[in-house]
């Protein structure tokens, strides 16, 4: 009889959102043996359900990678199944789970999933088994999604901890930008800079406490990402117990030759090939109103420390 199947090793970039986690996704996703799915806790609301772009550039239902894998899971794709794991992923996202998750007990709410969780199981297999990678990125950031995978005995999880300057998060949820893989907003979701400074202390203060002792777990600063790319690689590939040769993805100190990925969700630039130069995004540090700088500054100090080089008294 074959022995048990050893679990599926998955990386998740967590933190809050407009950290730089799709910068280090395509990244990562570019070096030999390592599948990157981006953000993929959305695979059923925008994958299945929206049929918006795959990084590989055809809509979601096209692509015959995420086609393979889905029929690998066996995960059912009527419209009246998805919609219900779609309202459970919703269910175990909320900011109001958080506290349950740090308690003792927080298992029961696997309980409250219908079959979320046993299809989340499913799929990570099935993508290495597909792909044949050695390792799974995703870039889903929240930590309550990470807290789940860690429960699953398929998968054997590492948490890079990405952590940006509070205020070029703000800045950030205010852009613009447009949205280019079919959804039907024409721009990504914006919030104000109270609201994401809430949001960044809730989901950076959970990712602490959940992964901080766990020997899993790395904190990486998004600024010094930037300015050391490969170092940073080297050190995120070591802690999930990967090796690869950076010099095919590093052509330059830093620049890397982006690969076309299978990302089913995340910021558009996750649809970004070819030789992209790294370069510090810090237009807030001159357009940012001084008023926002102030919010955001009154909610993150008291975890500013997260924040790494950042000085939140300029």
């Amino acid at each position: 009889m074959p022995g048990p199947t050893l679990p599926t090793d998955v990386l998740l970039l967590a933190g809050s959102g407009r950290s730089g986690s799709t910068v280090l996704a395509n990244v990562l996703g570019s070096i030999d043996g390592v599948f990157c799915g981006g953000e993929i806790r959305y695979l059923w609301e925008r994958g299945l359900r929206d049929d918006r772009l795959c990084g590989c550039g055809v809509p979601f239902h096209q692509c015959g990678v995420w086609r393979t894998v889905l029929e690998e899971a066996a995960v059912p794709l009527d419209a009246e199944h998805v919609g219900r794991i779609i309202a459970a992923a919703r269910r175990a996202g909320r900011v109001r789970q958080v506290p349950r998750l740090l308690c003792p007990g927080g298992q029961r709410l696997l309980h409250h999933l219908d079959r979320y969780p046993a299809e989340v199981a499913s799929l990570y297999p099935a993508i290495a088994t597909v792909t044949g990678c050695r390792l799974v990125v995703d870039s889903s950031k929240l930590p309550a999604y990470g807290w789940l995978l860690d429960q699953l005995p398929t998968v054997r999880l590492s948490v890079v901890h990405l952590v940006r300057d509070p205020r070029a998060a703000a800045y950030s949820w205010q852009r613009r930008k447009p949205l280019t893989d079919g959804a039907s907003s024409p721009i990504m979701h914006r919030q104000s800079p109270a609201k994401s400074a809430a949001l960044w202390d809730v989901w950076n203060a959970t990712a602490v406490a959940l992964w901080r002792d766990s020997g899993r777990y790395l904190r990486v600063g998004y600024e010094d990402f930037v300015r050391r790319p490969r170092h940073w690689t080297q050190r995120i590939l070591a802690l999930a117990g990967h090796t690869a040769d950076l010099d095919a993805v590093f052509v330059g100190e830093r620049t890397v030759r982006i690969r076309p990925s299978h990302t089913v969700a995340g910021n558009p630039d996750r649809l970004r090939t070819g030789d992209v130069d790294l370069r510090l995004d810090n237009e807030w540090s001159s357009k940012m109103r001084r008023r926002d700088r102030a919010v955001v500054a009154a909610i993150t100090g008291p975890l500013q420390y997260l924040a790494g080089a950042a000085d939140l008294s300029n």
